[in-house]
């Protein structure tokens, strides 16, 4: 496959999932956070973008180091907001996590 800038973000894509198919939080940050530069090539058009995604990535980010065992997976830090009634909250991470994939669906996977 013909190295480009999206390679090192497909590649990290092989490491997001456990054998049983869940998706560990911490590789699926990295991942993400390897799209902010791909979006500077786009210029400044998307800057708001840009800002967007890394704010997505901070709150889920933060909840995961406040106990990185309990968040290990993505579902476990949506299923801890369903618990608490926080996940339709527009600051929630379960919204957050919901933008994050909107983002990888529409830059990603469609080079992938």
């Amino acid at each position: 496959m013909e190295e480009t800038v999206f390679t090192p973000a497909i590649e990290g894509m092989n490491h997001m999932k456990t054998d049983h198919g869940d998706i560990l939080t911490k590789p699926f940050l990295d991942v993400c956070k390897m799209l902010l530069p791909i979006l500077d090539k786009f210029g400044a058009a998307m800057a708001i973008v840009k800002s967007d995604i890394s704010g997505n990535i901070t709150r889920l980010d933060t909840k995961h180091t406040e106990n990185p065992n309990r968040y290990n997976y993505l579902y476990a830090l949506v299923q801890a907001e369903i618990e608490t009634k926080t996940a339709k909250n527009s600051s929630s991470c379960s919204n957050g996590l919901l933008w994050l994939t909107r983002y990888h669906d529409t830059l990603v996977y469609p080079v992938w």
